[in-house]
């Protein structure tokens, strides 16, 4: 935690305040406030419920980074609001993210690409269909497609198509029905696909 610095330790923002709540640095009010405002609301929810879990993480910009304990991978976690509009472009494959809602509640997913190999430029079905997949209607679960592989006759993936409007709280619902229903969803901006799933650090 921290970087040494000429005297001693630089923090960021977010561990200083994380210190001083557990006791290890005491800081006066006015120097709590300042240090709120530069590590904004949802950084510190993540890097808190981290570390109550035993995981240090680095902070990296607007993200932490971590060493995932099932797997020892390196993890990039991305933070935002359940509130907040869906958007794929911060994420990449083997990225996770971390979703909180206004009573602080935090929920953690997995985003990689579903494995179907680069689809061809086009509608998402016929690009599907190019890719040696089939695809129906996803409309009694909720979504806009089912993607199953050739010759199968379970769908193993549920296609979420973002819309303008979607907030992440939709996709929290998506992935909740795909799991019940023992398929994965991947949702998709038009331009790329990822399937998301929820996980435990």
């Amino acid at each position: 935690m921290g970087r040494t610095a000429v005297g001693g330790i630089a923090l960021h923002p977010v561990e200083a305040l994380w210190c001083h709540a557990s006791g290890a640095l005491e800081l006066d009010t006015k120097l709590q406030a300042q240090l709120a405002v530069l590590a904004g609301e949802l950084l510190p929810v993540a890097y808190n419920d981290l570390r109550q879990r035993g995981i240090v993480p680095t902070i990296e910009g607007a993200a932490l980074r971590f060493r995932a304990r099932d797997d020892g991978a390196d993890v990039r976690l991305h933070v935002a609001s359940s509130d907040a509009p869906a958007t794929l472009a911060l994420l990449a494959q083997g990225d996770w993210l971390a979703l909180v809602d206004e009573a602080l509640e935090i929920i953690y997913y997995t985003a990689t690409t579903p494995g179907w190999g680069a689809l061809p430029a086009g509608p998402l079905p016929e690009a599907l269909a190019a890719a040696g997949l089939q695809v129906a209607s996803g409309m009694k679960f909720g979504t806009r497609y089912r993607v199953y592989r050739n010759g199968e006759s379970h769908a193993a993936w549920l296609m979420h198509q973002l819309r303008d409007g979607d907030s992440w709280l939709d996709i929290v619902r998506a992935v909740r029905v795909a799991h019940g229903v023992r398929k994965q969803l991947v949702a998709s901006d038009g331009e790329r696909c990822l399937a998301l799933k929820w996980v435990k650090p």
